[in-house]
């Protein structure tokens, strides 16, 4: 099946998503006091003791995750495991399930942040709205169509 458009637009914002973890992640990991990220003061109210957990949990979920993905949505592999762990609903190729529950927890992720610090930085608004669109692309007719499972 030929792609639809909104795929390239979703892998798109998937990438700017695994940079903004990345970035984010290392930065957490180089410098655990957050004082690079100029965050070393929201740190006491945080249950963490540094920022390696977050930056560990940026890498992983929002950097190396989304990478996946986009290789998945465009690539197509046959992964016979990840089909039966995220293939829940038998009607989806596993990556757009995991897409789903990707901009899911990310939304969940920046819920927790609302509660713990606060909105104070442009990025987080910024995450929101691409978390937004990764959901609304994914949801789209045309990828919902490519994703159907087993592909055409």
């Amino acid at each position: 099946m030929k792609r639809p458009f909104a795929l390239y637009w979703l892998c798109f914002f998937l990438l700017f998503l695994a940079f903004g973890g990345l970035y984010g992640g290392l930065a957490m990991l180089l410098d655990p006091s957050g004082a690079a990220l100029d965050m070393a003061g929201i740190l006491p109210p945080l249950p963490v003791p540094s920022f390696v957990l977050p930056g560990l949990f940026l890498l992983v979920v929002m950097a190396l995750t989304p990478i996946v993905l986009v290789y998945a949505l465009l690539a197509r592999p046959k992964w016979a495991w990840l089909q039966r762990w995220l293939g829940w609903n038998g009607r989806r190729y596993w990556a757009w399930n995991a897409t789903i529950l990707l901009s899911l927890i990310l939304a969940a992720w920046l819920v927790v942040q609302g509660l713990l610090i606060g909105f104070r930085w442009p990025i987080q608004y910024g995450t929101a709205v691409n978390g937004l669109l990764i959901l609304l692309l994914a949801l789209t007719p045309g990828v919902q169509q490519y994703a159907a499972y087993p592909s055409s």
